[in-house]
């Protein structure tokens, strides 16, 4: 039995839906639950949203019915907020029945051939999860034993063969399904033995590098990027992310090109090049990862902003072309924009005439209470690596410069402050600053290699420079 964890609202903004008159009929009857509501659910990506209401009567029956839905995995969501999956498919007139006390063990249909088949995937999956189970705790404990070591891992491979035979099974009766579209994205690459001559040196790198090559060009071999159906499952969306969080090399140069190449092969498909752009937009423009909002800004430029976009209206759009203008001047690798700023004795200080072999640029505010935190802690850095080539450039962000030198003063410190009491250098569009504290990193050359950064990393970041 499954519990849902969270139901939002229908509402997608942007997304595109298509309907036609012929419309859905899904009657359902749940022994064990009467007089009440149920709930016709669906997935989008890893989220679940809520399409229809239905009244449960006296004897546990209820319709679904409505205008036609798009196709993919569905949820039928009970009062105590279990639920069970089913497939929405070309045919969406028919019957299910099942039983509160276990919903998918009593799963049965009618008139649905192919939400027949899926019930039995299931319930075949679950039961294939409860061996594996088994048997790796046996493995766990015989491992002592070399003999039972090995039988347990024939068991296993045993198991493996078994699942995949179920799988091509169940693809060669019906290549076309969705079901058949779903258990394909299952399929791992099987990976070819890469020989390397026995001469080249670094040979185990070597086949890293050929390894991560194959499985970064056919890590979507098995997942149709044309299938618009995927996108109301939560597999698409898991299988973007693990491609983009966990195959690739996090930094832009190779995650961009990675991204543009995925969003170009689903252009056959209006829905599903809306979704792949929409979601892989969304997700690098709020990356934790420093460095990707650069993959953002690449999207932005290629399909946003030269109208590729349909579905964006002039206010999104506007809002897309405001982010980007914050990010690009101080992207990851760009030289740092240039800043002439005063210092407390009315001397130009000029960032890029700074002779150090790392700049630290550092945005605040006396009184900022995380900026009261981080200053002592970036002070204690400047005093350990300014004899080794460190130097900081401060700048403080408000106009109050009597509370400022009571703060320098205070803090000891003795490094370069500077202010724009009239803000006339755009700082604050330079840099993105909508708050403080904020640490850049600059190289001798004064281009940016790491930004808003934690006052712990600004530390492990000068022990390795410094090392």
């Amino acid at each position: 039995m499954k519990r849902i964890k969270f139901i939002l609202t229908i509402i997608f903004i942007g997304f595109i839906s298509f309907t036609n008159a012929q419309g859905y009929k899904i009657e359902v009857q749940i022994k064990g639950i009467k007089d009440t509501t149920i709930m016709l659910g669906y997935h989008l990506g890893e989220k679940k949203y809520v399409q229809d209401t239905a009244k449960v009567d006296s004897k546990g029956y209820a319709v679904f019915q409505g205008d036609s839905l798009k196709q993919g995995i569905y949820l039928v969501i009970l009062p105590s907020k279990t639920y069970f999956e089913i497939l929405v498919t070309k045919n969406q007139k028919f019957g299910v029945k099942t039983d509160s006390k276990d919903l998918l063990a009593n799963l049965t249909f009618t008139a649905s051939r192919e939400n027949t088949a899926f019930s039995e995937y299931q319930r075949f999956m679950v039961e294939q999860q409860k061996l594996m189970t088994q048997y790796q705790a046996t493995y766990k404990a015989v491992s002592a034993n070399p003999d039972s070591v090995k039988i347990m891992k024939d068991k296993e491979k045993d198991l493996d063969k078994k699942v995949n035979a179920y799988w091509a099974d169940l693809i060669k009766n019906d290549p076309n399904s969705l079901l058949s579209a779903i258990v394909k994205t299952m399929i791992p690459i099987q990976m070819p033995e890469f020989k390397v001559p026995d001469n080249v040196k670094n040979a185990d790198s070597l086949k890293w590098v050929m390894g991560y090559q194959y499985n970064k060009n056919h890590y979507f071999d098995n997942i149709s990027l044309t299938d618009s159906r995927l996108i109301r499952t939560p597999i698409l969306e898991q299988r973007l992310n693990t491609f983009f969080d966990r195959l690739l090399i996090p930094v832009p140069d190779s995650i961009t090109p990675e991204a543009i190449k995925i969003i170009e092969k689903t252009r056959l498909n209006k829905e599903m090049f809306q979704y792949v752009l929409s979601h892989l937009g969304n997700k690098f423009s709020t990356s934790n990862v420093m460095g990707l909002d650069a993959v953002f800004v690449a999207i932005a430029e290629k399909y946003y902003l030269t109208g590729q976009a349909w579905w964006a209206d002039k206010k999104m759009l506007e809002k897309i072309q405001e982010r980007v203008n914050a990010l690009k001047p101080n992207l990851i690798g760009n030289q740092c924009p240039e800043l002439s700023l005063p210092d407390m004795a009315g001397r130009t200080r000029k960032l890029s005439d700074i002779n150090a072999k790392i700049t630290v640029l550092y945005f605040f505010d006396s009184n900022c209470s995380h900026c009261k935190k981080v200053t002592p802690e970036v002070k204690k850095l400047y005093d350990i690596f300014k004899p080794k080539g460190l130097e900081v450039y401060a700048v403080y962000t408000q106009g109050n410069q009597p509370e400022l030198v009571e703060y320098i003063n205070k803090n000891n410190l003795n490094w370069i402050n500077v202010w724009d009491p009239a803000q006339n250098s755009k700082f604050r569009d330079l840099f993105d600053i909508y708050s403080t504290p904020v640490i850049y990193v600059l190289d001798a050359k004064k281009k940016i290699i790491a930004k808003r950064i934690s006052e712990e990393s600004l530390k492990q970041m000068l022990e390795q420079e410094f090392k």
